[in-house]
């Protein structure tokens, strides 16, 4: 029984990495079909890749050997020819054909897969929340969170995209800042499990070493403001814009 808890629902040549993002974007849609009701089933993991973005500077060792699905596509900025920072993730879906993916960051590992995979639905975001603390439940109150173990259909930060292009330019800062990781589930439908995850350890933390986006001046404005965005324009288009 899945211990699913609902949610109330920041390169080189940049302009040909640009474009190039627009080819990978059409060549990571499948067909999807929109007629059928959501069906919670247990997922095979075996119809799953996992997603892995990194700087290079953390050893993923420790992570592949929790990964229990078919397929994993490590991006690696630092041996990439285009650094798309965490945009890499999105990025590196046109290299799989598994019709699932999987996200998680590189500094944790995530210990609740068979909870993501009894929870997973079709065309929705499942998220992993990292525990029961109040003020984080009420910033995310009506999304998840995409960095401590998420499953969805390959098709839909793509989907999310393109409805948030209808309002604000999909450009360079919101592909490398904090505003592709916001808009793609606060435009999709979500369903968060809180199940925690152990923070990976190489000589401390990772997540505490001070190049982590989270420890960057001013990244708590940031993730605000992607916030508020992203809600205006999931309003506007439930308002028939």
């Amino acid at each position: 029984m899945s211990k699913c808890t609902p949610i109330p629902c920041s390169v080189r040549n940049r302009d040909c990495a640009l474009s190039c993002y627009a080819s990978q974007m059409n060549a990571a849609l499948l067909p999807r079909n929109h007629e059928n009701p959501p069906v919670s089933t247990s997922l095979d993991p075996d119809k799953v890749c996992a997603v892995l973005v990194t700087r290079g500077d953390v050893n993923l060792a420790p992570i592949l050997e929790t990964l229990p699905y078919g397929e994993v596509v490590v991006y690696d900025n630092a041996k990439r020819q285009h650094d798309w920072k965490v945009f890499g993730r999105y990025v590196a879906i046109s290299e799989t054909q598994k019709p699932v993916i999987y996200f998680q960051d590189d500094d944790c590992l995530v210990t609740c897969h068979e909870e993501l995979l009894e929870a997973y639905e079709p065309s929705v975001v499942v998220g992993n929340m990292l525990d029961h603390h109040p003020p984080r439940l009420e910033t995310y109150r009506d999304t998840t969170l995409l960095g401590w173990g998420a499953l969805f259909d390959r098709g839909l930060p793509f989907e999310a995209f393109e409805q948030y292009g209808r309002f604000y330019p999909i450009d360079w800062e919101f592909k490398t800042g904090s505003g592709a990781e916001t808009v793609f589930p606060m435009l999709s439908r979500t369903k968060t499990i809180i199940e925690g995850i152990e923070w990976l350890d190489q000589d401390g933390p990772v997540f505490q070493r001070p190049n982590r986006m989270w420890k960057q001046e001013g990244s708590s404005a940031e993730r605000d403001f992607w916030l508020d965005r992203a809600r205006e324009v999931r309003d506007r288009i439930t308002a028939g814009e």
